[in-house]
């Protein structure tokens, strides 16, 4: 490159940078005489209370937040606006108390409220000069978790147990009169599909069933479903006749009868048909009926899908 070049590239250069900064301090100026100016500004800020005993929680009805008209320049004003303030009261403070309100006087004329603010301006006016809080017993109460789910095997596979969570319950916590009314909580909902191996998640109570004010721990439980391979099972269980009237004998026909289930492999020659108890309830029969209805009554709780081969019995009833 040529001298000239060199040289003319070198005073371009030279006028970017002295633009560039003459454009930066101008900006810097105008933005500190701007902010200079006394500005009146609308803020809201947020109100805390604090020392509340430890059984005690706050209402939702409290006030938790109040707008004031503040004036001063840009600089004091600038924080303000970039976060919301928080104004701290202490319950010890309050002018007047009862069991469950306490009551805060807010004086805008008072060097205390700027300190609170850590607000350097003025405080021209406030949306109200006496802030309540009410107060409830908090309440701790555990309840049962229940999962929502849609679980679906694939073909030859079940599980035991089904879907276990741990903990199967959990502790909600809040106000009294609305924990009182929660007996159980539940979960987001478990959807499977063609299930062939053990499955283990970690499911996130659903809080959005519950009132805003309620806390729950944990928050999450974990859930299990162990699988394995599965059967079909059938045993031979004798009919058991109850209700019988006095002075009368019941035949029936046949006198036992096949019941099928499902069953893990692990566990199938474990099931007996002393696990089984099936009955033929006499004082459920109907009039000029010949049928008993056979119920099962009892069963192991390793099988599913428990079914009787046959619904209905003959019968035949002898004087002795």
């Amino acid at each position: 490159m040529s001298y000239r070049k060199k040289n003319r590239f070198s005073l371009k250069k030279s006028n970017v940078q002295t633009f560039l900064f003459f454009l930066l301090f101008t900006s810097m100026l105008w933005l500190f005489t701007q902010f200079s100016k006394n500005y009146t500004q609308e803020v809201e800020v947020t109100i805390k209370y604090t020392n509340i005993p430890k059984d005690r929680i706050v209402n939702a009805k409290s006030d938790q937040s109040l707008k004031m008209v503040l004036n001063g320049n840009g600089f004091r004003l600038i924080g303000h606006n970039w976060s919301k303030s928080i104004l701290n009261f202490s319950v010890e403070d309050a002018f007047t108390t009862t069991s469950n309100k306490y009551s805060f006087f807010v004086n805008k004329e008072t060097l205390l409220l700027n300190n609170k603010l850590d607000f350097k301006g003025k405080v021209l006016s406030i949306q109200k000069d006496t802030l309540e809080l009410y107060l409830d017993y908090n309440l701790k109460k555990k309840v049962p978790v229940y999962a929502k789910r849609d679980i679906e095997y694939a073909v030859g596979y079940g599980s035991d147990q089904g879907l276990v969570l741990k903990p199967d319950s959990i502790t909600v916590s809040g106000p009294s009169q609305i924990v009182d009314s929660i007996n159980q909580v539940h979960t987001e909902k478990v959807d499977l599909k063609g299930l062939n191996v053990d499955h283990t998640a970690k499911l996130r109570i659903n809080t959005e069933e519950l009132p805003s004010d309620i806390l729950v721990i944990p928050s999450r439980v974990d859930a299990t479903v162990l699988v394995s391979k599965f059967t079909e099972g059938h045993q031979k269980v004798p009919i058991t006749i109850r209700n019988a009237p006095d002075g009368m004998e019941i035949k029936i026909f046949p006198t036992e009868i096949s019941v099928v289930y499902r069953v893990g492999l692990d566990k199938y020659n474990e099931v007996s048909p002393r696990d089984f108890v099936v009955i033929a309830d006499y004082a459920k029969v109907s009039e000029e009926s010949s049928f008993l209805t056979v119920e099962l009554v009892e069963k192991p709780g390793a099988i599913h899908d428990v079914r009787l081969q046959e619904k209905q019995v003959q019968f035949v009833v002898l004087k002795q």
